[in-house]
C-alpha cells in the first residue's frame, strides 16, 4: 500500500469583525479636538496679528477702559486677522469629519451630505429657505427689541468705515466660509452621526435636531457681550430649519445657500450702517 506524508498547515483561526464605535460616541470625541484645535489657533493667529500690528505702531498699550480696550483690539486683530481665524476655524470644521467619516471610518462622504443631486431642486429649496429664515430673524429681532432686549452682535465685528479692502475680506470668511463649515460640522456630521446612530428609536430624529442646534446655538454664545438671548434663539431656530434641509434632501447644499445667502444680506445692510454711520435706522456700533 503506497503511504503518503500529507503535510497540514492549520488554518488562522478567523477573528471576528471588531466592532465599531457608534458614530455619535466617536463625534463627541471629534467636537472636543475641534474646540481645542479652534483654541489654540486662535490664540496663535490672534496674537500674530496683534503683536505685528502693535509692533508696527510701537508697541501702544491699550488704553484704558473695556469700551476702548476691545475697539482697538478689534483694530489690531483687523478684518484681514478675522478672515484668517474664520478660514483656519472652518477648515478644521470640515477636514475633522471628512477624516472621520472617510479616512478612518471608510464609509462614503455622502453620510455627511457631501453629495448634490439634482442641483436646481436644491439650489431652489437653498434660496427659498435663506429667505424664511431672513424674514424669521427680522420678525424675532423686531419682538426682542419691543421688550428692551437688543443683542450687539455686529459690535464685535472688526468692521470701520471706509475700510472697503477689510469689509470685502470678512464678507468672504463670514458669508461664503463660516456656512460652508458650519453647515459641514453641525448639520452633516453631528445631525447625522446622532440620527445614525439612534434611527432605532423613535425619539432619535427629534434628538439629532434638538442637538445639532443646540450645538450650533453653543457655537455662537461668544458673537454678543449684551442681549445675549436675543441672539441665541434665533440661531436655534434657525439650525431646526437648516436640520431640516439636511434631512429632507440629504445634501449640505442647501443649507449652505440658505445659511449663506441669510449672512450675506445681514452683513451688507450692516455695512451700509457702518459706512453711512449718520443713519437713524442703524443699530448702535
Amino acid at each position: 500500500m503506497a503511504q503518503y506524508d500529507a503535510s497540514y498547515t492549520a488554518v488562522p483561526e478567523q477573528l471576528p469583525p471588531r466592532k465599531r464605535w457608534p458614530l455619535a460616541a466617536v463625534m463627541l470625541i471629534d467636537l472636543v479636538i475641534i474646540v481645542i484645535a479652534v483654541l489654540v489657533l486662535t490664540i496663535l493667529i490672534a496674537g500674530v496679528f496683534i503683536g505685528i500690528r502693535a509692533y508696527q505702531q510701537g508697541g501702544v498699550p491699550l488704553q484704558p477702559g473695556a469700551a476702548a480696550s476691545e475697539d482697538q483690539v478689534l483694530r489690531l486683530l483687523g478684518a484681514d486677522g478675522i478672515f484668517m481665524l474664520l478660514l483656519a476655524q472652518n477648515a478644521i470644521f470640515v477636514a475633522v469629519p471628512i477624516i472621520r467619516i472617510g479616512l478612518l471610518r471608510r464609509e462614503r462622504l455622502t453620510e455627511i451630505g457631501l453629495q448634490i443631486r439634482q442641483p436646481l431642486r436644491l439650489i431652489g429649496l437653498g434660496l427659498g429657505l435663506g429667505v424664511v429664515v431672513l424674514i424669521g430673524n427680522v420678525i424675532l429681532g423686531y419682538l426682542f427689541s419691543k421688550i428692551g432686549i437688543e443683542q450687539n452682535q455686529a459690535a464685535q465685528y472688526p468692521l470701520f468705515q471706509g475700510d472697503y479692502a477689510g469689509q470685502v475680506l470678512f464678507m468672504i470668511g463670514a458669508a461664503v466660509l463660516a456656512p460652508i463649515g458650519e453647515e459641514t460640522l453641525f448639520r452633516g456630521y453631528v445631525f447625522n452621526a446622532i440620527r445614525q446612530t439612534f434611527q432605532t428609536q423613535r425619539w432619535g430624529v427629534a434628538l439629532a435636531y434638538l442637538l445639532s442646534a443646540f450645538g450650533f446655538m453653543i457655537a455662537h454664545s461668544l458673537s454678543a457681550t449684551q442681549g445675549l438671548i436675543g441672539l441665541l434663539i434665533p440661531t436655534f431656530l434657525m439650525g431646526l430649519v437648516l436640520a431640516w434641509a439636511i434631512h429632507r434632501t440629504g445634501s449640505l447644499l442647501p443649507g449652505i445657500i440658505a445659511h449663506a445667502l441669510n449672512n450675506s444680506i445681514a452683513l451688507a445692510l450692516l455695512l451700509v450702517c457702518v459706512n453711512n454711520p449718520g443713519l437713524t435706522a442703524c443699530p448702535k456700533l
